[in-house]
């Protein structure tokens, strides 16, 4: 009769390797340390056999594997990750933050959705700096706000750009104001949410 994977996984975390030391802990569990053919290796299985905790020691770094049902990690101040490449594959993510949240990329970011995306601020600002900025839908495209400005930009662009142009083309590129037309009030200052 042929033992199932699992079967075999929990019969090898129980076989301890050649020349192994090993502490029985409370629960039933032990601590292993042997050495194998990668480097040597810190085991900790649960009473049951299964592989809770594995430290590898090889020439070219540690390799660290957590499993259970549930793993924590927790720190009281500042928790950093550094590697050349991070990949996270879960069925859910929650991210949450009760100050600010910064993402950058030094080169592309790609953000995809299989279904619905939205994003709600108290203000929402977005700038192609060098290229287009290319709107696409298959159905309507719905633009409401209590005024619609196109190419309006505020005074105190207009005045930042005067101040920044340097040659005749800087001035010709400057934005046209024709007297009495529309112009774009400056940004509000965030309020508290709740607030009346």
């Amino acid at each position: 009769m042929r033992k199932s994977a699992g079967a075999r996984k929990k019969a090898a975390a129980r076989k301890p390797a050649a020349g192994a030391r090993s502490l029985a802990l409370r629960d039933g569990g032990r601590v292993r340390l042997s050495k194998e053919a990668a480097g040597e290796t810190l085991t900790v299985v649960s009473a049951g056999g299964e592989v809770r905790l594995e430290v590898l020691l090889t020439p070219s770094g540690a390799v660290l594997r957590l499993a259970g049902p549930r793993v924590a990690i927790e720190a009281e101040g500042e928790l950093a990750l550094r590697c050349t490449r991070f990949e996270v594959q879960a069925e859910s993510i929650a991210l949450g933050a009760t100050g600010d949240v910064a993402l950058a990329a030094g080169r592309s970011l790609d953000l995809r959705a299989g279904h619905d995306a939205a994003i709600s601020a108290q203000a929402v600002k977005v700038e192609a700096r060098r290229g287009d900025v290319a709107l696409a839908a298959n159905d309507d495209v719905a633009l409401n706000g209590e005024r619609v400005l196109l190419n309006c930009p505020t005074d105190e662009e207009v005045e930042r750009r005067k101040s920044e142009a340097k040659t005749l083309q800087d001035f010709l590129e400057l934005p046209f104001q024709s007297p009495g037309s529309p112009r774009r009030l400056p940004p509000s200052a965030p309020v508290l949410e709740g607030t009346p």
